[in-house]
């Protein structure tokens, strides 16, 4: 019989921090998973429901809404059973942060990159592209084992949302942007707006917005439709950087 195994770290999945299941079709899009490595979980018993996978099951619940994985020795463990994968993304076998041992991943290496039919500007549009625009590519951690990986990131400045309760922190669900914009009104320069955004104005109000050097940055916990640009009108002279604007 499989033991099922849930890792203990420094978040508790539950609870979507973007809202409830309807609020999240309509705003930030799910992660489109189901039942194989990266779904959303909260505990172990959530994952692989219908298949033996090879090594024990487990809800990484360091990252966001918990993440489906297994206990594995190589990456020829991830994928290694039929129905255990539903889609096309390439898996690795890493370690992650302080956990101890070595889980299985959806990658975002070169090679897993170069496999596929679209060519992405960066490695985050790659793991919003081929995963869900609620992931990001990073570092497994772990030392010298360490991989390239997408998982899911924690939504904040520019994120979609329908209430303030969508938006992390002391943030404001911004009307007069499609999808909603979780950020700050009434800025009167930038010391007023959160770390990783700044002051601009915006018809007749001025809201603090989310700075970038990518779209990518940008369609992070949205549904693609915003871009990084510095035509915008800054409330403090000299302008800069680029900001995430809605299309």
């Amino acid at each position: 019989m499989r033991r099922w195994v849930a890792i203990t770290g420094l978040f508790i999945a539950g609870v979507s921090s973007c809202g409830d299941d309807e609020k999240k079709e309509e705003t930030t899009a799910d992660r489109g998973l189901y039942e194989t490595t990266g779904a959303e979980c909260s505990a172990a018993a959530d994952c692989f429901p219908d298949v033996e996978v090879q090594g024990d099951a487990l809800c990484l619940d360091r990252v966001r809404d918990g993440y489906c994985t297994h206990e594995c020795t190589s990456d020829d463990e991830c994928c290694a059973v039929d129905g255990e994968c539903t889609g096309n993304t390439a898996q690795v076998c890493a370690p992650f942060e302080s956990t101890g041992g070595m889980l299985c991943f959806l990658s975002c290496e070169k090679a897993t990159r170069e496999a596929t039919a679209t060519k992405y500007d960066d490695d985050n549009a790659f793991c919003q592209g081929e995963v869900s625009p609620q992931f990001i590519c990073r570092s497994s951690g772990g030392g010298s084992n360490n991989r390239k990986i997408c998982v899911p990131g924690d939504c904040g400045v520019g994120a979609a949302c329908l209430t303030d309760d969508d938006c992390p922190g002391d943030l404001d669900c911004l009307d007069g942007f499609d999808g909603g914009y979780c950020g700050t009104e009434g800025c009167e320069g930038d010391d007023d707006c959160s770390n990783g955004s700044v002051c601009v104005v915006n018809g007749k109000r001025n809201v603090c917005m989310k700075q970038c050097s990518a779209d990518s940055e940008c369609t992070f916990c949205r549904s693609g439709d915003a871009h990084c640009t510095d035509d915008v009108e800054y409330v403090e002279s000299g302008g800069g950087p680029s900001v995430c604007v809605v299309d």
